[in-house]
């Protein structure tokens, strides 16, 4: 198992245009466990029951709620501390210039532990693009004869194909084809997850 990650620009709205900007490393998430999997996960795992389960993450977000509404940093197993944000109702330079009333929660803030942080140490990662960035130098010309030529070789293509084809990012490769439907340089066959494109 390991995790996918992606090269992104760094936002740098300072830099000279031209200049190449240096890039970051992102995960790329696979898709989200609900609550509902996860204790499922933990039950397979543990072997304990799913009624336990629930009834002693409830415990836990109460007392949790509970001291920190209380003022107290709470630290969970190794997981890490949680503590409270506040935030005031206007920007002050002197404490007489705010009242109790002006001060609001704002949020709960989790800082990890080491010693869970350093669980991720051995962590694999592997590169693969991400379907909502696209990579694609090509121009909207270019993009349009690379489709062309691929369909007088094999004769139809999917959204996916495209992507792959121009670097296109998934809405961006959606949102060509439909503008190439209009055009009428190409026509759709079949719905759904089996939708191909044809020459027209």
């Amino acid at each position: 198992m390991s995790a996918y990650y992606d090269l992104y620009q760094n936002p740098n709205p300072t830099s000279e245009k031209g200049e190449e900007k240096p890039l970051h490393a992102r995960v790329l998430p696979k898709g989200t466990i609900t609550a509902d999997q996860f204790r499922e996960l933990v039950h397979k795992a543990t072997g304990f029951s799913p009624a336990i389960l629930d009834g002693t993450l409830q415990a836990i977000t109460d007392e949790l709620h509970s001291w920190l509404s209380d003022g107290w940093t709470v630290e969970v197993g190794e997981l890490g501390y949680f503590s409270l944000s506040l935030k005031c109702d206007k920007v002050v330079t002197d404490k007489k210039e705010i009242r109790s009333p002006s001060v609001h929660f704002q949020n709960v803030n989790l800082r990890i532990s080491n010693k869970f942080r350093n669980r991720f140490a051995t962590m694999e990662l592997e590169r693969k693009a991400s379907p909502y960035v696209s990579h694609s130098q090509l121009t909207p010309k270019q993009r349009k004869k690379k489709l062309l030529k691929h369909l007088e070789k094999h004769s139809c293509i999917t959204r996916a194909d495209y992507e792959q084809l121009t670097g296109r990012a998934k809405h961006q490769a959606v949102a060509d084809l439909n503008g190439f439907l209009e055009e009428g340089i190409i026509r759709k066959y079949g719905s759904g997850r089996t939708v191909v494109y044809l020459k027209a």
